[in-house]
């Protein structure tokens, strides 16, 4: 009701307007539209015409600005709904690609990089999808061209390193995690990827230095104790890649002096004295590694290094010493080896017969020595002339579960008869006597004859 009285209002006030504008502009009045073309009305007709052409020239300008932002607003309702489905399908391969199938997760995820060629999440997923089923060159293709968008981004670029490890460009590798490293120096986790690089590269130098950064930057307990331990490996690297000169044997001899429980540099440098025919040297050094850290590997380079020079003799006094220090059923197997090499058969002999009785007394029902056991008794029945009982008891080892003094990995229990630095799995400085882990973890005793 008030509307229509306002509105009625309205057109009484716009008549009366227009009538005063006649009263008041009722004198003809000529306007000129050509040369010889003009029109001839009232003064009120000629100022109400302009004033709707004004107006509709307004109206006309609104009618166009409010299409326009219909439009505007349309295109970028369109686009969010194009984002959305992008958002969705990307959710989708996402968690195709956590899920396990990598298949469908890849066409869901391509789907959804088409739909938004700019979003960094989709285009790594995508690639990783590419990654998981082997398609290396493929992932490569969209991790460059997401750079070629994104530019230097550590997370892409950490992710186009590790692609190009593994497809062993170890180059490329390294010139990824160096610029990533260089836009976020302050990260431990991409100074560790470019310390595995440049370790794949042979830069052991440079792999040192990236691992004594990324030491001075952990701070977690646990992870600064894994970058100590790689550190240590990588200077043992560089010292072994360097070859037997008196700048590698002093950083092998720092690395046996920090660490005596890490064996590799200490089992080098006496390698190398060994070789150079420096065998007091070698003696020296290894006689001061088993009182520092009795180790199997150790022993067995110190008897060989012995046996070797013709006086195995010598090997005994270490040994003893050692297994009065470490009370094991191993080294009391191994200095009762050295017993028979040495040709002290009938104190050997005595040794061998009380292992049994200490095995059961000492280290408990949970240790397997029968095939050490077995081996050394083979050793002194040999030594004895006594063929027979040797070949039974060697058949009796090599149809067992395991040969005698194998070395175990610590952290993934793969075995070896050979001791070496680093193991199949990249570990370094973790391969022990498999019968002392059996003494530690506890194997069902198995006794003999």
């Amino acid at each position: 009701m008030l509307r229509r009285v306002a509105v009625g209002f309205l057109v009484a006030a716009v008549g009366l307007g227009v009538a005063i504008l006649f009263y008041l502009n009722g004198h003809p009045a000529v306007v000129h539209l050509g040369e010889k073309s003009s029109v001839e009305m009232p003064m009120a007709v000629h100022l109400l015409t302009a004033t709707a052409l004004g107006a509709t020239a307004m109206l006309l300008v609104a009618a166009l600005r409010g299409l326009g932002t219909s439009v505007r607003g349309w295109s970028l309702q369109r686009r969010r709904r194009k984002r959305r489905t992008a958002e969705k399908i990307g959710r989708e391969g996402r968690r195709r690609l956590w899920a396990g199938d990598f298949e469908k997760a890849g066409k869901q995820l391509a789907r959804a990089a088409e739909k938004a060629p700019k979003d960094l999440d989709t285009q790594l997923a995508f690639s990783r999808s590419r990654e998981e089923v082997g398609d290396l060159e493929g992932a490569q293709r969209i991790l460059e061209a997401a750079r070629a968008e994104h530019g230097p981004v550590p997370q892409l670029l950490s992710r186009l390193g590790n692609v190009a490890l593994a497809r062993s460009n170890a180059g490329a590798a390294i010139d990824s995690f160096a610029e990533a490293v260089r836009a976020q120096p302050e990260s431990p986790r991409l100074l560790g990827e470019l310390m595995s690089a440049l370790a794949a590269g042979g830069r052991f130098a440079e792999a040192v230095e990236a691992a004594r950064r990324r030491l001075a930057l952990e701070r977690e307990p646990v992870r600064r104790q894994n970058a100590k331990r790689d550190w240590l490996i990588l200077r043992y690297r560089a010292a072994e890649a360097g070859g037997d000169t008196r700048e590698s044997n002093d950083d092998l001899a720092r690395l046996v002096s920090e660490e005596p429980a890490f064996l590799p540099p200490l089992v080098e440098l006496a390698s190398r004295a060994r070789a150079s025919g420096d065998t007091r040297r070698a003696d020296r050094l290894l006689r001061d590694g088993l009182r520092r850290h009795p180790s199997g590997v150790l022993f067995e380079n110190f008897a060989s290094l012995h046996t070797t020079s013709g006086d195995p003799s010598r090997a005994l006094g270490p040994m003893r010493d050692t297994a009065k220090r470490d009370d094991s059923i191993a080294w009391r197997l191994a200095q009762a080896r050295m017993l028979v090499v040495a040709g002290k058969l009938e104190e050997a002999e005595n040794l061998l017969g009380s292992l049994s009785e200490q095995a059961n007394a000492k280290q408990g029902p949970g240790v397997d020595l029968a095939a050490e056991r077995d081996f050394v008794a083979a050793e002194l029945a040999l030594a004895q002339g006594k063929d027979r009982e040797a070949a039974a008891l060697l058949l009796r080892v090599t149809s067992g579960d395991r040969l005698p003094f194998e070395h175990s990995c610590t952290e993934c229990d793969r075995t070896t008869h050979r001791w070496s630095a680093s193991c199949e799995c990249g570990a370094y400085g973790t391969l022990e006597w498999s019968i002392r882990r059996s003494e530690k973890v506890g194997v069902q005793a198995t006794k003999t004859a």
